[in-house]
């Protein structure tokens, strides 16, 4: 398979994973292969907490379901910070710009092991379960994985397995206005907010389900992305900043 074919074939798999076990041999090649992506300074500031079994996975993510495997991609600094310690010199990365930094390198560590996966056959599926109470208290995360409470924050988890039954169909994706600007930024006219009103809403797309509604959009406004209260929204934002300060200048 050509690579681009490989990128025009990705899809995510929607919970529909079965039991069959990932191999031993596969998932260390997938791990071996993400760290080979593109990082800041070849500094690598992210860890990858492996998680195997399918209770486990589900337990672990909060994302509902069972899959043979996940990663969960961190920012972090705590191995930067040992090994300086450890040769006596000075580290301080605590900064939003090193943040930026490390969440980025994690990001794409987290998007070659897809590419890697499905170059084996193995599907896949991002969560944000793990930052989205109820689903999943990132507090409880950090006791369960012990996680580090300074310099490390997960940022994705990625679900790994195989599809049980037929696949989804492949989802729609954009391309041109709205999503690539040349040059500069450019803000949406009328009529080309219509037209991808009109691609989104067309079925033969593919970009979801109309979830009982006339159409795609009207259920992902009135039913799927509705506003949540603020005092859940405060919660949740609570939650995380609380992860995240530590990453920033007392």
């Amino acid at each position: 398979m050509q690579f681009t074919d490989l990128i025009n074939n990705l899809h995510s798999t929607h919970g529909n994973f079965s039991d069959k076990p990932i191999s031993d041999s596969d998932l260390d090649l997938i791990l071996k292969s993400c760290v080979k992506g593109a990082n800041a300074a070849n500094r690598q500031s992210y860890s990858i907490i492996v998680i195997r079994g399918m209770e486990n996975v589900k337990k672990i993510t909060g994302c509902g379901f069972g899959a043979p495997a996940a990663l969960i991609f961190c920012a972090d600094y705590n191995r930067v910070y040992k090994i300086g310690e450890r040769l006596g010199h000075p580290v301080d990365y605590d900064s939003a710009f090193y943040y930026l930094t490390a969440h980025t390198d994690a990001v794409i560590a987290a998007q070659t092991a897809v590419m890697t996966a499905a170059s084996l056959g193995i599907n896949n599926m991002y969560t944000n379960s793990i930052h989205n109470l109820p689903r999943k208290d990132i507090a409880e995360l950090y006791k369960q994985l012990e996680i580090p409470e300074e310099h490390c924050f997960p940022v994705t988890a990625l679900i790994l397995g195989y599809e049980s039954g037929e696949p989804h169909p492949k989802a729609g994706k954009l391309s041109g206005k709205g999503i690539i600007h040349f040059d500069k930024y450019t803000k949406l006219s009328d009529a080309e907010a219509d037209d991808i009103i009109k691609t989104v809403n067309d079925p033969k797309n593919h970009f979801g389900d109309a979830g009982g509604c006339k159409n795609f959009l009207e259920f992902f406004y009135t039913k799927r992305d509705v506003p949540r209260p603020p005092e859940a929204v405060e919660k949740v934002d609570n939650a995380l900043r609380a992860k995240l300060k530590t990453f920033f200048k007392k």
